[in-house]
């Protein structure tokens, strides 16, 4: 059997141990909440990028096209068939 020390000791060392994994879930919510707003943030920057990245690509099909509008002009410049740039 045990002494009323022992239970009041064995008492205090359960207090003390709900008081640490008390202080530990609280630093895990914290670690928690940190991250998830970190992973919002992150979202919006990835969000913001793909969005700048397909007007970049808009861009360059545009100007791609526009060169290869210029080469066939300067190509049909040089054998003839237009003169001074433009169709006859």
């Amino acid at each position: 059997m045990m002494t009323t020390e022992e239970i009041e000791r064995r008492l205090n060392q359960l207090s003390e141990i709900q008081i640490v994994q008390g202080e530990l879930l609280n630093r895990i919510e914290q670690a928690v909440a940190r991250n998830t707003e970190a992973i919002a943030s992150n979202r919006e920057a990835i969000t913001r990028t793909a969005e700048a990245v397909g007007k970049l690509t808009d861009g360059m099909t545009i100007l791609q096209a526009a060169m290869e509008r210029l080469f066939e002009h300067m190509d049909r410049f040089l054998r003839g068939l237009e003169s001074n740039g433009h169709k006859n």
